[in-house]
């Protein structure tokens, strides 16, 4: 593997270092590459610890075990709704986000501070979410459905998840637009990135669903709204919840 500079190469907005990848003989962006790989790493911690309360709860559904109160039976399985359908399949889309992009295409990452203020930003939230869940009093399940009502910090754990999310594929789109002014590859872009437009644009549909209900469900929890539709929450939130399985 060889480490290429190609600040020289051209007026590029920052300085650019790839390596050449000794088996594909792709040029790999070192801030990319760095970025799959956490985001890739918090993916399989966040399904590793949903995984684990999917199996607490099958001990407790198991007749002959029946491990957990009816509490923390609710506990868990709001946690595990959260970290599988969640956590560990919008971390790993970033991974390929930017995968499919830097790496097939060829070309830089868009703004990486970004990209690591959007990592931030998840890990937060998602932890921030986690632990609402844990300290109890936010065991409404993963549809959290009205009248049912978790601490604030659940909802907004949730919502700065979203945003980083949101932002991360922001990016993934200026670094299509980046190779295309650049001219990093030639004719239609790959099919596997265009899979990954695909999911980017559900992505946002998904995203931007989540912020719509939960932030007015948010300022619900901490008393600045009277009440929520139930109605209205579960239509707009399973533009959420189905989207986000489908990414």
């Amino acid at each position: 593997m060889t480490s290429i500079d190609v600040a020289s190469a051209g007026p590029l907005p920052r300085k650019t270092e790839f390596r050449q990848c000794q088996y594909t003989g792709l040029k790999v962006d070192i801030a990319a590459q760095t970025l799959i790989k956490v985001n890739a790493v918090a993916a399989v911690v966040f399904l590793a610890i949903g995984g684990l309360f999917g199996l607490l709860v099958a001990l407790t559904r198991w007749p002959a075990v029946h491990l957990l109160s009816s509490e923390m039976f609710y506990l868990v399985l709001t946690a595990h709704g959260a970290d599988v359908l969640v956590f560990w399949i919008v971390f790993f889309e970033v991974a390929v986000l930017y995968f499919a992009s830097a790496v097939l295409l060829n070309c830089r990452l868009a703004a990486p501070k970004l990209a690591w203020v959007a990592f931030v930003l998840m890990v937060v939230g998602a932890l921030v979410a986690n632990v609402a869940v844990l300290q109890g009093e936010s065991s409404v399940m993963f549809t959290s459905y009205p009248p049912l009502m978790a601490k604030p910090h659940f909802y907004l754990g949730l919502i700065v998840f979203a945003v980083g999310a949101l932002l991360a594929v922001a990016l993934f789109f200026a670094t299509l637009v980046i190779a295309k002014d650049e001219k990093t590859y030639e004719g239609s872009i790959p099919l596997v990135t265009f899979g990954a437009l695909t999911a980017a644009i559900i992505a946002v549909f998904t995203l931007a669903s989540g912020a719509i209900i939960l932030i007015p469900t948010f300022l619900w929890s901490v008393g600045l709204i009277g009440n929520i539709d139930p109605l209205m929450y579960k239509a707009i939130w399973w533009g959420f919840g189905h989207s986000s399985q489908q990414i």
